[in-house]
């Protein structure tokens, strides 16, 4: 049975499951804290009343039969045997049950060790327990002024009340609430070991609005034109549309909020929400049986989500957090007055860098098709996937050398660069696919959100638009959607841009306004001569130029972390081949947090060897494994630390082995390639942090 409630009044709210039963985190109290460190009020947490910031607006009780809180009914066989085909009875009136169910029909790929060795593990199963899990899921909002937040808490029906705990979750990427991954693997770990989990969307979400016809979506995906999760304010909508049809406003782009300044925030505050929640169903008195005294909390996210679980361990004056696991963490700490190196390995030991992911990838997005054919030239017994697309790098090259940015137009000096700025060589086969997946909208959003740039700004310009989803005869034109509806978007979208419709063609992308022939896709981009395509050299180089300016500077200065976790104990576990998220950045963090908590600090660093953002599937099948595998090895030993007292590993080097072989015709990730992390590891792989130094070896 599923039953869904709208909650749209309080009286409502009180008759269903008393909601406003008192909870706490700590003794009541009406005072405030005031944190010299970074120069906030923070208001303590009042026992007795909800928060003036929540808004529930829905409890839905899944039975774990028709449908369930982390497979939509779909179940682990079904979604580890096929790649399903999203389908909807009525594709331009989808309903949110199929949109959510849309959203988690993820093709879980056995191949990976997904089912094995981490997420759902098919030997627990039966024909009567697919992996279907029965509890309560709760969606409600953070309203902070004109900026909302997702929240989803959901409540196993085997919550362990005499042993409570809470996982949180930030959402990974800039996805939303409903993010397969989040659900599916960070999610998961927590139902099964009995313990709430309350994920939330950083205020990003997917925000996506049709500005021609004033729409966008409510929290549960429903296409509406009010009480939506991004609405911008549009003075000259009608002008705008005129000129530019078929575009959209993207909220991390154009919410002009920088909310990534507030990321822990949020996250605390789920976890307040969470706790009001428990008190409230669990609760048959006015008293609190649910306390940051009594209950685990346990953050766990990944990537951009990886960074908000540290930006809330920073924020975690009152050590309600007992742990923290962020996996490939997004992270922008400032150089410290007092120099930090790095030594790894064999190499010369050098000053360790401190770049955000906007100025490392606008970097990328500015080098990598022209160094394409060096990368190719290098590795001439190897695939690298996705090569064979730029077909016009030399055009990249030669727009370089005219902008004194190359002094040869050789794709090899591109390469270098690369190099030079925190690729590794380990790394050059991943760079011609990342380019094409990420294109220029992973700088892009970042750089458009610190400068809190408003979507008429066509800041470089560029805007979002719907783009040709013939995949046949495809070059990236800017045509009305076709293949899929707008009200279907909220289930393929994962909060950035591209937003891919198979391999081969786009739904949504930035697109180059002044292409010399018509506005499209930069990839087959003109902007120096008509005739060709130099993938948008000139809007490249106007992003990079942009990251310098006062207005985007300032806006990344609101965003840089401390590393001063509170003696948190914590998990960085990084990828070593890690191309989005570079390992130098979670070196920097690790290094910063030893200098500021020194001894006290509870941070153990692991990195991973042949692991990278991707999940180790076609076509890094046999070069790469899945960085998932060891989160949840790393929520394992947390979760062994704090109910067992089991010692904690030290930070090291995990020498994960990759399949090898040819891409295709592998046969399968096993505990011989998932190498566990280490109780005692090898003196030979410790990761040292003295000195201002941190030693790393190969």
């Amino acid at each position: 049975m599923t039953m869904k409630i709208k909650i749209k009044t309080l009286a409502s709210l009180l008759t269903l499951i008393t909601l406003t039963m008192p909870y706490s985190l700590q003794a009541a109290t009406n005072a405030t804290k005031v944190d010299k460190r970074i120069n906030i009020i923070r208001p303590e947490i009042k026992l007795n009343q909800k928060p003036d910031w929540l808004t529930l607006v829905s409890s839905t009780f899944y039975d774990g039969d028709k449908d369930d809180l982390v497979t939509a009914g779909l179940g682990f066989t079904r979604l580890s045997s096929t790649n399903n085909a999203t389908t909807f009875a009525d594709p331009a009136k989808p309903t949110t049950h199929e949109l959510r169910q849309a959203k988690l029909n993820r093709f879980i790929n056995p191949k990976t060790g997904e089912g094995s060795l981490f997420g759902f593990k098919r030997k627990d199963l039966t024909p009567l327990f697919d992996g279907k899990i029965a509890g309560t899921e709760i969606l409600a909002i953070i309203n902070n002024q004109d900026e909302k937040v997702g929240l989803l808490l959901q409540i196993p029906l085997d919550f362990d009340t005499k042993k409570p705990c809470i996982v949180a979750v930030p959402a990974t990427d800039s996805d939303g609430l409903f993010n397969a991954k989040d659900l599916q693997i960070r999610g998961l770990w927590g139902l099964k070991h009995n313990c709430a989990v309350v994920y939330n969307d950083k205020a990003l979400g997917n925000g996506i609005y049709d500005i021609t016809n004033q729409r966008g979506f409510s929290i549960d995906g429903a296409t509406q034109t009010y009480n939506l999760m991004f609405a911008p304010k549009i003075n000259n909508r009608v002008e705008y549309s005129q000129q530019y049809p078929d575009r959209y406003a993207v909220k991390q782009l154009h919410s002009r909020q920088n909310s990534e300044q507030r990321w822990g925030e949020f996250v605390l505050k789920s976890i307040e929400f969470a706790f009001y929640q428990l008190n409230a169903e669990f609760s048959k008195t006015q008293e609190i049986i649910f306390d940051k005294d009594n209950t685990i909390v346990l953050v766990y996210g990944a990537t951009d989500g990886g960074g908000a679980a540290l930006k809330a361990g920073e924020l975690d004056k009152d050590n309600i957090i007992k742990g923290i696991v962020a996996v490939n963490p997004q992270i922008y700490v400032t150089a410290p007055k007092t120099p930090i190196t790095i030594k790894l390995g064999n190499e010369t030991e050098r000053k360790l860098a401190f770049k955000s992911i906007a100025d490392y990838s606008s970097y990328a997005s500015l080098y990598i098709p022209c160094a394409v054919p060096a990368i190719v030239a290098n590795n001439p017994d190897s695939l690298v996937p996705l090569a064979d697309r730029f077909i016009h790098a030399q055009k990249r090259c030669d727009a370089l050398k005219k902008a004194k940015l190359l002094t040869t137009a050789n794709p090899q000096e591109a390469l270098d660069k690369l190099h030079q700025y925190g690729w590794s060589a380990d790394m050059d086969l991943q760079l011609p696919y990342f380019y094409f997946k990420e294109s220029i909208g992973l700088p892009y959003q970042y750089i458009s959100a610190y400068g809190r740039f408003d979507v008429t700004d066509n800041m470089c310009n560029y805007s979002v638009a719907s783009t040709q989803q013939d995949p046949i005869y495809y070059i990236g034109l800017v045509k009305p959607l076709t293949e899929v509806k707008f009200e279907q978007i909220w289930a393929y979208a994962d909060g950035h841009l591209p937003l891919w419709l198979g391999n081969e063609s786009t739904i949504l992308d930035l697109v180059n306004n002044e292409d010399l022939n018509s506005p499209r896709r930069d990839f087959y981009s003109s902007s120096q001569e008509q005739k060709e395509v130099d993938y948008n050299t000139k809007g490249a180089i106007c992003l990079t130029k942009k990251l310098q300016s006062k207005q985007v500077q300032k806006g990344l200065n609101q965003v840089a972390m401390t590393a001063n976790l509170n003696k948190t104990k914590t998990f960085i576990v990084q990828a070593r081949n890690n191309v989005k998220q570079l390992p130098d950045n979670a070196r920097a963090y690790v290094a910063l947090n030893n200098q500021v908590e020194n001894k006290t600090s509870q941070l153990r660093y692991i990195e991973v060897e042949n692991t990278s953002y991707l999940n180790g599937e076609i076509p890094f099948d046999n070069t790469l494994l899945p960085i998932d595998y060891y989160g949840e090895d790393a929520m394992e030993w947390l979760w062994a630390n704090l109910t067992t007292k089991a010692t904690l590993p030290e930070s090291q080097i995990v020498h994960a082995k990759a399949q090898g072989g040819k891409s295709g015709y592998t046969t399968g990730v096993t505990i011989k390639n998932l190498v566990p992390i280490a109780q005692s590891p090898n003196r030979k792989d410790l990761i040292k942090k003295d000195n201002n130094r941190i030693t790393l070896p190969n």
